[in-house]
């Protein structure tokens, strides 16, 4: 009896427990959850841990900011929070009544109501406490401009009230268009006038060269300009502040006009900060630019007096003064630029570095020729190769230097043709100087004529001395000498040296020597039949004496 009363137990205390399995399972399953799942943290708290931080979002009433939302409550992001407080308002204006806003202090931050109904929370977690920011003075800032939101609600939402503000800007668009008429008018009337000075006075304005170079319409195009900028910038903040007011009439738009107002009293300080900072800088410049003048002015009176005689110095000479004034001036400029450039206004800055360095490298890669040029004048200037008014020889150009030039030198050849010849060129040519030894008993310039072995070389020699006794522009002292040069195949080679104390009239004694030549040829009956002949002529080649004026000559 007892067996067959415990196989009847055993077998119901086995269905009990394969029916309460599944529940204890899954009680065991929802108690593991809850260990590893961390507590809600309440409303207004930071997220902390691993949590990714919501995303900030700025509530706007009226499309005027009220404050920055960055946390979440009750399970809404700042985005959601935004809209529902949004819609709110909207309803608590919608409602009527004073709109009365006000605060209350509670653990998760303040409350904000308005007429004693709930809008929004300003909570710990909205607030940046790196920033300062804490949540009484975010929620002082959010109720001013809540106050302001709700009365343009109230605003636009009374037809009446629109009608001063489209009067207003109706009468703001009427002054600006008469401001803007007549600053036209102005400015036509004063660049009429500066026009018309212009053409009274040019002549006071720029020197003669500078006339030649600008011209009148350059001149009026230069002092125009500056009135044309200030005509275009005032103009501009016409236009300007005319948009400010208008948008301020309105409520909707009246956050854009004060912003516009509040850039630009913004963009003015900061301008009047800048030149305020700039002004010491700008005194120590002008200081430096003037003390460096007066430092180039004295250089240049120095080389002045060596050039025109009166200061003697050893190390330089009248020749050399103008281009060593030149240079010491040029060092003496950039030392002063050296020395001013720290205290430019913006010379610290990026833009200022590159431009800089962008002028640089282009100024190192043209230049490169125009250096080579200046250092081969400087080697012509003070190795005294060559000085203005000496006549000289240049390879194929032969004449008198006019200028010696840091880039190249300028040459008046006989035939009155002005050259201009690169410094690289001619330090790297042979250069003939005619006038450097002039002084001791002049030029010696040679002439050559060629005769045959019949003539005797005595009678040859005598009869260009004869010629060289007739030419009036030779100069006596050192005497005229004839020389065998060479000894040709058919002929004698015979040169004629003569002084000329001009070396600019060689070519006026040339044709005078040589028409002398000619004539005590033809006189000795003596022919010149070089370079060669075949066979000896039935005839002398020589001008009888009554033929030498046949016409059109005259004697």
């Amino acid at each position: 009896m007892l067996t067959k009363n415990r196989g009847r137990y055993a077998a119901c205390l086995h269905r009990w427990m394969l029916r309460a399995l599944p529940g204890v399972l899954w009680l065991g399953m929802g108690t593991a959850l809850a260990q590893a799942t961390p507590p809600a943290a309440p409303a207004g708290a930071p997220a902390t841990g691993g949590a990714v931080a919501p995303e900030a979002a700025v509530l706007k009433i009226a499309n005027r900011p009220i404050y920055t939302l960055r946390s979440e409550a009750f399970g809404r992001s700042p985005r959601d929070r935004v809209e529902a407080i949004g819609s709110l308002a909207e309803a608590l204006v919608a409602r009527g009544g004073p709109l009365e806003v006000t605060t209350a202090q509670t653990p998760e931050g303040v409350v904000v109501l308005v007429d004693g109904s709930l809008l929004f929370r300003v909570l710990n977690g909205d607030v940046n406490p790196e920033a300062g920011e804490t949540p009484q003075g975010m929620a002082t800032v959010a109720v001013h401009n809540l106050g302001l939101a709700l009365a343009e609600m109230r605003e636009a939402r009374d037809a009446s009230a629109m009608l001063p503000a489209l009067l207003h800007s109706s009468v703001a668009m009427l002054v600006a268009v008469a401001l803007l008429w007549l600053l036209w008018r102005s400015y036509r009337w004063l660049v009429a006038r500066l026009r018309a000075a212009v053409q009274r006075h040019t002549h006071r304005l720029l020197p003669h060269w500078g006339r030649s170079v600008v011209g009148p319409s350059g001149i009026e195009r230069i002092l125009v300009a500056p009135l044309r900028v200030v005509a275009w910038l005032l103009g501009a903040l016409v236009i300007y502040e005319l948009l400010a007011y208008v948008l301020g009439q309105f409520p909707y738009t009246r956050p854009w006009g004060e912003a516009l107002f509040s850039n630009l009293a913004e963009a003015i300080g900061e301008l009047a900060s800048g030149i305020a900072g700039a002004l010491p800088g700008l005194f120590f410049v002008a200081v430096i630019f003037y003390l460096t003048r007066v430092v180039a002015s004295a250089v240049r009176s120095f080389f002045n007096g060596v050039e025109e005689g009166r200061i003697d110095v050893a190390w330089v000479d009248d020749a050399t003064a103008r281009p060593t004034a030149r240079l010491v001036t040029g060092v003496v400029w950039l030392f002063g630029f050296v020395a001013a450039y720290p205290y430019i206004p913006g010379s610290d800055s990026q833009a200022f570095k590159g431009i800089g360095v962008f002028v640089g490298l282009m100024l190192s890669i043209g230049s490169s020729g125009i250096v080579n040029q200046a250092v081969s004048g400087l080697m012509l200037m003070y190795t005294r190769a060559l000085r203005p008014g000496e006549f000289v020889q240049i390879g194929e150009t032969e004449g008198i230097v006019r200028s010696v030039g840091f880039v190249n030198t300028q040459i008046e050849t006989l035939r009155h043709e002005e050259v201009s010849i690169p410094n690289a060129v001619i330090a790297g040519t042979v250069t003939r100087n005619y006038s450097r030894l002039a002084r001791d008993g002049g030029v010696r310039l040679p002439t050559k004529v060629t005769i045959g072995y019949d003539v005797p070389w005595r009678q040859v020699r005598a009869m260009l001395l004869v010629a060289a006794e007739r030419t009036q522009s030779i100069s006596p002292t050192p005497e005229p000498r004839v020389m065998q040069t060479a000894l040709q195949d058919f002929y004698v080679e015979y040169t004629l040296a003569v002084s000329v104390e001009d070396p600019s009239r060689k070519l006026l004694v040339l044709d005078e020597l040589h028409a002398n030549i000619q004539d005590v040829f033809n006189e000795h009956g003596v022919q010149i039949m070089s370079p060669n002949y075949e066979a000896d002529p039935a005839a002398p080649k020589i001008v009888p004496r009554e033929d030498w004026f046949k016409a059109p000559a005259q004697r």
